[in-house]
């Protein structure tokens, strides 16, 4: 078997996955190739020195790789690893930790359908992350992201019609006629407007209940599950909510 030289790669962790009782496999979305996966060979072991450490492929971290492909499979050998940018404050804040897990689950779920390189894209994921890092208003982040995130992948919705009373869900349109399908009117469809049209930095400004943050996830997971066909709630959905419950 031969293998390509080792390269650069800038990345973003999602997940790893155990293989065998000492090794992982690391998905990461890259800057050049889409997504990728990664053999970690023995980074479990407890009887060799070990190279890379777990910790860097926590999720959303930003990564700097060396690492050869193997051309006849799509699993890669990482052969350094270090952070491309170290966070100041996701690690040690569970609420950040909690979007970060949630987040990474959704990208995931997204960049497998497209496992072609989009440099714009990553570079948006790339952004929000560090912008998570360094902010304290945090309630509707997820999702802001979840909803801007449409515009890399094919359904952002179309406001063309911000005063009719109905979006449709499964076309993503304003309607005047109430959809046979699922759909949104106020209160719920007017947030969508608000939050589409709202930058990044002003999102924290805006305040909602607790109960009206989870039906605005709810029917934005609702959106991704009828446009993606494979895409499923994540299942850290639930500690989420929890976890904003005692903000």
């Amino acid at each position: 078997m031969t293998k390509e030289n080792d390269h650069t790669v800038h990345a973003i962790s999602l997940r790893v996955v155990k293989y065998g009782e000492t090794s992982l496999i690391a998905a990461c979305y890259t800057q050049q190739y889409g997504l990728q996966s990664y053999m970690l060979k023995g980074i479990l072991s407890n009887t060799r020195k070990k190279k890379i450490s777990k910790s860097l492929f926590e999720p959303l971290t930003l990564l700097e790789l060396q690492a050869s492909k193997n051309s006849e499979n799509r699993l890669g050998y990482i052969k350094e690893a270090k952070q491309a940018q170290a966070f100041h404050s996701i690690p040690f804040d569970i609420t950040k930790k909690a979007l970060v897990f949630f987040m990474a689950e959704v990208l995931h779920q997204v960049v497998r359908e497209d496992q072609e390189p989009h440099p714009a894209l990553f570079q948006f994921i790339k952004e929000r992350i560090l912008w998570l890092d360094h902010q304290n208003e945090l309630g509707l982040f997820h999702i802001k992201m979840m909803l801007d995130l449409t515009r890399f992948i094919g359904f952002s919705p179309n406001l063309n019609l911000p005063e009719a009373p109905y979006f449709d869900l499964e076309s993503g349109c304003m309607t005047p006629d109430k959809p046979l399908g699922l759909f949104l009117e106020d209160p719920l469809k007017s947030f969508w407007i608000q939050l589409l049209g709202t930058d990044f930095d002003k999102v924290g400004e805006i305040q909602l209940s607790r109960q009206f943050k989870n039906a605005l996830l709810k029917s934005v997971i609702s959106y991704y599950e009828l446009h993606l066909q494979q895409f499923k709630a994540p299942k850290s959905t639930e500690v989420l909510n929890e976890i904003f419950k005692t903000l």
